[in-house]
């Protein structure tokens, strides 16, 4: 009888032990499934946004830019697929180029751009296409588009009313940041003149400006970015090459414009150079470029279309060329000065 108790009670007590085993197992597999299925709901999620990303991107309507052979050759096609690959990221929508004939008349660079996309979110058209862009808002007013105008005036251009957008080159900033870069170079030459006893020491920096485009207080604007960082430099301003100073006494030069065979003469002076033109065209003392093209425009002109802002300027995107630059540091303070903000001068 007692053998039989202690029999009862032993597997009473297994019998609790087992049913409190189980509680956990289940605890501990529902944990399980549950945290398991978090998991797979945070997964699924991830997937599914970084699946409907790119069809957001595909089915977003495109920006559009209105070129045309000439303009791309000389500008170069592989830089602008670069360029086309990074303002599509920045815009996170695709931009695409609509290639016309050269001078092709106002209705058939419209027919070229309906064709490329009937519903674009912008169109960007380059001053020499402003006749098309007028034609192409009368067509479709209810489309933004942009005549990018450079240095010609809002005169000479359509009348913005915030669909379609007019907006030149901001060249003050551009001639600061000019300033600032040249500053920079000849604060560099004049550093390496002074360890080097057998070096003709650096004078001054030459800037070449035409008259017609440079305005007194641009000039202003570009002396006060190179007394900023070297205040003991002078600078000449020249209306011909011909008044420049022979190369030993020159530490930079800034071009205006892309004439650069008048500077033959005076080899190895870093240039600075505002231009749009493919960097291979040009000489190779060029190591700093201004461009002003749609291409180097274009992001910041779709962000002020999609504002209605119906005027404006934008700065010209300046290209360092590091590998024309020995030292590293000096071409790294170049490039994070590339973007100073202008401040006026007192």
């Amino acid at each position: 009888m007692m053998m039989r108790t202690i029999l009862h009670n032993l597997v009473l007590k297994c019998k609790k032990n087992l049913q409190s085993l189980f509680s956990e197992c289940k605890k501990i597999t529902l944990n399980l499934v549950s945290n398991h299925k978090k998991q797979l709901i945070a997964t699924a999620v991830i997937i599914a946004a970084l699946g409907i990303q790119p069809l957001i991107y595909i089915i977003r309507s495109p920006v559009l830019i209105v070129s045309d052979e000439l303009f791309d050759n000389l500008y170069g096609l592989e830089r602008i697929k670069r360029q086309q690959r990074s303002a599509s990221i920045a815009l996170f929508r695709r931009v695409l180029p609509v290639v016309v004939a050269d001078g092709a008349s106002p209705d058939i660079v419209s027919i070229a751009v309906t064709s490329a996309a009937a519903r674009p979110y912008c169109v960007v058209f380059p001053r020499r296409y402003a006749a098309a862009a007028l034609f192409y808002h009368g067509e479709f007013p209810e489309i933004p588009n942009v005549v990018l105008g450079g240095l010609i005036s809002h005169y000479d251009l359509p009348v913005p009313n915030g669909i379609l957008c007019v907006y030149g080159t901001d060249r003050d900033t551009d001639l600061y940041r000019a300033g600032v870069l040249a500053g920079i170079l000849a604060n560099t030459q004049r550093t390496t003149a002074a360890q080097d006893e057998d070096e003709t020491p650096v004078q001054q920096i030459v800037a070449f400006l035409q008259d017609r485009d440079i305005t007194e207080t641009q000039r202003r604007l570009f002396e006060a970015g190179v007394q900023d960082y070297s205040p003991d430099t002078e600078v000449g301003f020249f209306n011909s090459p011909e008044g420049i100073p022979e190369a030993e006494k020159v530490s930079c030069v800034v071009l205006a414009e892309s004439i650069i065979e008048s500077f033959e003469r005076i080899p190895y002076v870093p240039l600075i150079l505002f231009s749009w033109l493919d960097p291979a065209l040009t000489s190779g003392d060029v190591v700093v470029m201004f461009d002003d093209s749609p291409w180097s425009q274009v992001v910041a002109a779709v962000q002020m279309a999609a504002r209605r802002q119906e005027e404006g300027k934008i700065p010209s995107k300046a290209l360092v060329f590091s590998g024309k630059i020995a030292d590293n540091g000096v071409s790294r303070t170049l490039r994070s000065s590339a973007r100073k903000p202008l401040i006026y001068p007192e």
